[in-house]
């Protein structure tokens, strides 16, 4: 038995943060219901940088180039009382440069709500200031509002705020 084994599965995801001008793109699910970042899983034999290139590929139909380290979110779900389904999961995020212009594209691959396969995604320009008041999950939304504020990324640990849901940390619902 390994030394080190782990008694259960993390999922590890690159997501994308690419700007264009004063706009963010974004994964529109439903008529708005709610907006996250392209990207997706991991897949054997490839970099973090390289899944965020095809994911954005796939999702957006853009060509990008994979910057800098920008934070990474976890989501635990028995901390989180299930608020976004039962897989723990990491998701690294990567600041991506536009290569060409900036002209979406149906997805090939569009993301799916796994809890309501009805609602499938589209990928959207969102105005930088119209952030605030749209759902975005995760919820970075301060986090992405404070770079446009100083232009700097600093490397965060993030964990999802339950408190915005209606859970606390240890909660067991």
């Amino acid at each position: 038995m390994p030394m080190f084994e782990n008694s259960h599965k993390i999922r590890v995801s690159a997501r994308a943060i690419v700007f264009d001008g004063d706009r963010v793109l974004l994964n529109r699910f439903g008529d708005g219901a709610y907006h996250n970042f392209p990207g997706g899983g991991i897949e054997e034999r490839e970099s973090a940088r390289m899944t965020v290139v095809r994911e954005v590929r796939e999702e957006t139909g853009q060509e990008v180039t994979a910057g800098g380290f920008a934070f990474a979110l976890e989501y635990e779900p028995w901390s989180g009382g299930h608020a976004y389904g039962d897989g723990h999961h990491i998701s690294l995020f990567f600041r991506c440069e536009l290569l060409g212009g900036s002209q979406i594209a149906k997805p090939e691959l569009p993301d799916i709500d796994p809890t309501n396969p009805a609602m499938v995604s589209q990928p959207v320009w969102v105005p930088i200031s119209d952030l605030p008041g749209i759902e975005l999950l995760p919820h970075v939304n301060e986090n992405l509002m404070q770079y446009f504020k100083t232009g700097i990324f600093e490397p965060l640990f993030i964990d999802e705020p339950y408190e915005n849901k209606g859970f606390k940390r240890g909660d067991d619902k």
